[in-house]
């Protein structure tokens, strides 16, 4: 596989910079252009910056690339495929970085100064890379027509989006290119109406974790408007039902102990990994949102450890219907616990490839830097599938260290090496004299 092809179709006057950018991500070093151009044979500084921050090529089709890609490469084994959605964020600080605000990051578990994007990634088994990302802007970016526009954020994109509606947004743009058998996502998404709706009428299945104050209904709610005098202006139009809803951790309680069942859900270094589980027929209707066809008709999963500790709600539209058998509890499960692979690629991406080492401030260098981060790590994924009959137990890291060490250097010398650390005094020089200026 020839990773530079992906690139010169869509530029061909880029195409160097692309390779070299993509050998700065491989090398042993801090992500950013400074240290990338240090390591990186033939690479120039102010070149390489351009090609991230200036250069006009769009980033969507090295992504659409990659989901061709990865789709193809996963559609020769008989696993079944998942689309997960998983949000990341990082430490940011300054006020100037696209959509940089406080707010909830993950990586940290609490709110802080950051930026979080939004990831689309396909996973199967044990393997997972990102497909698709969308970058999260807070009310307070969208509602500042100017701080958007300095920053370089394209008009159509200066609408503010919730983090589920950025999520469906990906899953229509990819309907047409990926095959995957569901879609998965933490309780941030599946707490989503919106977004389970949207799935529904693409006619996708998916497998959603609920919090555990999500109500659900065990019967049809049937909503109606009641009769009696007409609220404000003289219009009945509240929605109720007479159905009684439950929270999905009390109905927990009242489970008896013959309705769980011990599944495997994964191959783990010490043998088959197990939860209990157990599945209950559902009904979930948002009575916020006040419409009568809102009601949705699902699968309750809920799992446990054996102990009874760490226990997961998730709700699915795969459910028994016109003769058609659903999945069982053990397939459930498994595509509940699958998130964690999408996890581990999110941080393999951070860790091997420095998808957060990046010091740049607009839309456009963001999404350039992030789009090759992804496809770096779909060429690293790519020759672990290939190998894996030769070298069961090649990872990620493994692969980075080949390459590393392949690739040429920049400074073989040391006197070389002293000429690289000049430079960066130069450079940090320079910045120093802008800032007291």
């Amino acid at each position: 596989m020839c990773i530079r092809d992906r690139f010169t179709v869509y530029r061909r006057d880029n195409s160097p910079q692309f390779r070299l950018y993509l050998s700065g991500l491989f090398h042993e070093c801090k992500h950013n252009i400074e240290r990338m151009d240090e390591r990186t044979a033939e690479s120039k500084y102010q070149q390489l910056h351009h090609f991230i921050s200036e250069s006009p090529w769009s980033y969507k089709p090295v992504l659409q690339s990659v989901a061709q890609d990865l789709s193809a490469l996963f559609g020769r084994r008989a696993e079944p495929i998942g689309l997960i959605i998983d949000e990341s964020g990082h430490r940011k600080s300054g006020s100037k970085s696209v959509g940089v605000s406080r707010q909830y990051l993950g990586s940290i578990g609490k709110t802080d100064n950051g930026q979080v994007g939004v990831f689309a990634a396909l996973s199967q088994g044990d393997d997972a890379a990102m497909v698709d990302v969308r970058l999260y802007l807070p009310k307070e970016w969208t509602d500042d027509k100017k701080r958007c526009d300095k920053a370089g954020i394209p008009s159509e994109e200066q609408a503010f989006k919730t983090k589920p509606r950025l999520a469906l947004d990906m899953i229509e743009d990819t309907a047409d290119i990926l095959n995957y058998d569901w879609i998965g996502g933490d309780a941030a998404y599946g707490d989503s109406t919106e977004l389970r709706l949207g799935i529904a009428d693409l006619g996708k299945k998916f497998v959603l974790d609920v919090r555990g104050n999500q109500y659900v209904y065990l019967d049809h709610p049937k909503p109606y408007i009641p009769d009696g005098p007409a609220g404000q202006g003289g219009v009945k139009n509240t929605y109720k039902t007479d159905k009684q809803d439950f929270m999905v951790r009390d109905l927990l309680k009242a489970l008896p102990a013959s309705q769980w069942r011990t599944c495997t859900f994964r191959q783990g270094t010490k043998g088959g990994m197990t939860r209990q589980a157990t599945c209950l027929d559902v009904f979930i209707w948002n009575k916020r949102r006040n419409k009568k066809e809102d009601v949705e008709a699902l699968r309750l999963i809920i799992s446990r450890e054996e102990d009874g500790s760490e226990v997961k709600f998730s709700v699915t539209n795969d459910i028994h219907q016109d003769g058609y058998q659903a999945p069982c509890e053990s397939k459930l499960l498994f595509r509940q616990m699958q998130r964690y692979w999408v996890e581990r690629a999110i941080q393999d991406c951070k860790d091997t490839l420095g998808m957060t080492d990046y010091q740049v401030r607009t839309w456009r260098a963001w999404h350039h830097h992030i789009a090759l981060t992804i496809m770096a790590l779909h060429y690293m994924l790519e020759q672990k599938v290939v190998h894996e009959e030769q070298i069961p137990l090649l990872s990620c890291p493994d692969i980075k260290f080949f390459l590393a060490m392949n690739l040429p250097r920049k400074a073989s010398t040391e006197e070389q090496a002293w000429e690289l650390v000049l430079k960066r005094h130069q450079l940090r020089q320079k910045d120093l004299n802008r800032y007291q200026t």
